[in-house]
C-alpha cells in the first residue's frame, strides 16, 4: 500500500513538473488531443440513443429523446459546473505545491455531486409528470408517454452522470485528460454497443435505449472510479471532505461561468426561435441546420483552449506568470488560424454542407446564407473562448463570467430583437456575428486590463 501511495506521488510530481517545464508548444498539443477527442465522444454519445431510436421510425419517440436531451444538458451543465470549479482549484494548489489542499477539492465536489445527483433522481422520479410536461413533452398524449418512460430510466443514471463529468474534469484540469478519456470512451461504447442488443436483441424497443444509456453511465463511473488515486491522479477520500465557505466559494463560483454560460445559451436558443418563427419555418429550420455545422468547428476550438486549462493553472500556481502569458498567446494565435481556416472552408462549402442535413431547397439557401455570414467572426471566436477559461484558471471568477454570458447574453440577445427591427430578416442572419465581435472586443478589454492591474505580469523574459 506504501508503495502504491509513493508511485502515485511521484507519478504526480513528474507530471507536475513536466507541465512546469516542458516546451509550451508541444505541451499544448498533448494536452490538447485527448480533451478534443473527450469532447468528440461527448458529442457522439449524445447522439447515439437519437441514431438507434430514429431507426425504429416513430415521430413521438425520436422527439421525445430531443425533449429529453434538453433535460440532460442541464444535468450536464451541472456536472461541468462542480467539475470545473473543482478541477481549476486543484490545479492551482497543484502549481502551489499544496496537495492536500487538491485532495480536499476533490473528495469535497465530488460528494457534493452525487448527493446533488441523488437529490436530483428523487426529485425527477418523484414530479415525473409535470417534469415531462414542463420541458415540453405535453404536445401530445403519446409523446407525453414517451417522454415519461426514458426520463424515468435517465434520471436513474444522474448521480453517475456527475460523478463522471466530475472526475474527468478534474483528471483533465489536472493534466491527466487521457485517463478522463478512457472512461467517458468506455461509457460511449458500452451505449453504442448495448442500444442494439437490448432494443432489437431482447426487443426492449425505445425503452432499451434508456437502459442502454444507464449502463453506460455505470460503467464509465466505474472506470473512472478505478483511476482515482492511480497513474498520478488525486485519491478519493471521504476524510478528506471539508465542507468552507472557502471550499464551496472555489467549487461554485469558479465552476459558475461554465454552468451560466450553458444557461444563457440555451434561453438564446428559445428566444431566437421566437424571433425566427416570425418569418417562416424555413428560417427555424435553416438556423438549426447552420449552427450545428458552425458549432463543430466552434467545438474544435474549445478542445484545443481545455488542453491550456491546466497548464495555465498550474503554472500560475507557481507564479510563473511569464509562462502563463506565452501559453494563452500560443493557444490564442493557433486557434485563430484554425478558425480562420474553418471560416474559409464552410464560406466556400456552405451549400454542400447545408445539403447533408437538410433537402428542403429554401432551407438549404437560407441555412448557407446564414453560415456565410457567421464565417466573418469565426476567427474571433479563439480568443474569446480561451480568455474566458484564462480568467478562471487564475481565479478572476467574475472577470470569466462576464466575459462567458456576454457572448449570447450581453450582446446577442439584445441584437435579436434590434437588428431584425432594422434590417429585416438578414438582421436576424447578422445578429451572431455581431454579438461574436462585441464580445471579443470586450474579452480583449478584460484581459489586458487584468494583464495591467496584476503587477507579476509585468515581468518580460528576456
Amino acid at each position: 500500500m506504501d508503495n502504491g501511495i509513493k508511485d502515485a506521488k511521484d507519478k504526480k510530481e513528474i507530471r507536475r513538473q513536466y507541465i512546469l517545464t516542458a516546451p509550451l508548444l508541444p505541451l499544448l498539443v498533448k494536452m490538447a488531443i485527448p480533451t478534443i477527442i473527450g469532447m468528440l465522444v461527448t458529442l457522439v454519445y449524445n447522439l447515439t440513443d437519437t441514431f438507434f431510436i430514429g431507426m425504429l421510425g416513430n415521430k413521438s419517440m425520436t422527439a421525445a429523446i430531443g425533449i429529453a436531451f434538453s433535460f440532460i444538458s442541464v444535468i450536464q451543465a451541472i456536472g461541468f459546473w462542480f467539475g470545473y470549479g473543482s478541477g481549476n482549484a486543484m490545479s492551482r494548489s497543484l502549481g502551489e505545491g499544496k496537495d492536500e489542499d487538491a485532495e480536499i477539492f476533490s473528495s469535497t465536489a465530488v460528494v457534493i455531486a452525487v448527493v446533488s445527483g441523488l437529490i436530483l433522481s428523487v426529485f425527477s422520479i418523484v414530479f415525473l409528470n409535470p417534469l415531462s410536461s414542463f420541458i415540453g413533452g405535453s404536445a401530445s398524449e403519446k409523446l407525453h408517454i414517451f417522454t415519461k418512460e426514458y426520463l424515468k430510466v435517465i434520471a436513474t443514471s444522474i448521480p453517475f452522470m456527475l460523478f463522471s463529468l466530475v472526475t474527468y474534469n478534474q483528471f483533465r484540469l489536472c493534466g491527466n485528460a487521457k485517463d478522463g478519456m478512457k472512461g467517458l470512451l468506455s461509457g460511449m461504447l458500452a451505449n453504442i454497443i448495448l442500444d442494439p442488443v437490448l432494443m432489437f436483441g431482447f426487443k426492449l424497443g425505445f425503452i432499451g435505449a434508456a437502459y442502454a444509456t444507464l449502463i453506460g453511465q455505470i460503467i464509465g463511473a466505474a472506470v473512472l472510479f478505478a483511476l482515482t488515486g492511480k497513474n498520478g491522479n488525486i485519491a478519493l477520500n471521504l476524510k478528506n471532505v471539508r465542507f468552507t465557505r472557502e471550499n464551496i466559494y472555489h467549487i461554485l463560483v469558479g465552476g459558475l461561468p461554465n454552468f451560466a454560460r450553458q444557461g444563457i445559451t440555451s434561453l438564446a436558443l428559445v428566444l431566437l426561435n421566437m424571433a425566427a418563427a416570425s418569418f417562416s419555418e424555413e428560417v427555424i429550420a435553416a438556423f438549426a441546420v447552420s449552427s450545428r455545422i458552425a458549432a463543430f468547428s466552434y467545438m474544435l476550438v474549445i478542445g484545443w483552449g481545455q488542453g491550456f486549462q491546466p497548464i495555465c493553472a498550474m503554472n500560475y500556481g507557481a507564479k510563473q506568470y511569464e509562462r502563463v502569458r506565452k501559453a494563452f498567446k500560443y493557444t490564442v494565435s493557433i486557434g485563430t488560424v484554425f478558425m480562420s481556416l474553418s471560416a474559409l472552408g464552410l464560406y466556400v462549402f456552405a451549400t454542400p454542407l447545408t445539403i447533408v442535413l437538410s433537402r428542403n431547397t429554401e432551407v438549404i439557401n437560407i441555412g448557407a446564407e446564414i453560415l456565410r455570414f457567421q464565417c466573418f467572426s469565426l476567427p474571433f471566436l479563439a480568443y474569446f473562448a480561451t480568455s474566458s477559461m484564462l480568467m478562471q484558471n487564475i481565479g478572476k471568477y467574475y472577470s470569466s463570467l462576464v466575459i462567458s454570458v456576454s457572448r449570447q447574453g450581453i450582446f446577442y440577445i439584445p441584437l435579436l430583437f434590434v437588428l431584425p427591427f432594422v434590417f429585416g430578416q438578414r438582421g436576424l442572419y447578422m445578429a451572431q456575428p455581431v454579438a461574436d465581435v462585441l464580445a471579443f472586443l470586450l474579452a480583449v478589454w478584460v484581459v489586458r486590463n487584468t494583464f495591467k492591474s496584476h503587477s507579476l505580469f509585468y515581468h518580460r523574459s528576456t
